[in-house]
């Protein structure tokens, strides 16, 4: 049997006032969100004009300068022991090149770090991401070597 009201629920008639309500409310909101967002009462446009975050610069990095803040972040996260240091190279963001790159500096820097201590690992880690990612010119892998 269904309710008079034709929801099939028998305690529809008791609930009509809270729906009634309900669809004023959500009505008002919606109302007043689009009177806020569609002022331009006096004043709007200099509230505008004062609120215009500037826009950043494009990157002008080079494809050098990103292989060697890759390689160098990765490799000094691998010497540190950084949790996330284990992850594989595509999820580290190398082209195959870059992570060749980065697996020699590793080895070298493990043997700095046993024989002279991490901070000489770190600045071996630096010098050497610099050289070979200049060197390749940038590393991406299929490009220029």
């Amino acid at each position: 049997m269904t309710s008079p009201a034709g929801t099939g629920h028998r305690d529809a008639r008791r609930y009509a006032a809270f729906r009634l309500a309900g669809c004023a409310v959500v009505g008002f909101v919606v109302v007043a969100a689009t009177a806020v967002g569609c002022s331009g009462g006096k004043g709007s446009e200099e509230r505008n004009a004062t609120s215009v975050t500037p826009v950043p610069a494009p990157s002008t990095s080079t494809p050098e300068e990103d292989c060697r803040r890759l390689v160098e972040y990765w490799a000094r996260a691998m010497i540190q022991g950084n949790r996330w240091s284990g992850l594989d190279w595509e999820q580290k963001g190398f082209s195959i090149d870059q992570h060749m790159i980065h697996e020699r500096i590793v080895a070298a820097a493990r043997d700095e770090q046993r024989a002279h201590g991490t901070e000489a690992a770190l600045q071996l880690i630096g010098r050497q991401a610099r050289q070979e990612c200049t060197a390749r010119h940038g590393a991406l892998g299929g490009g220029r070597h």
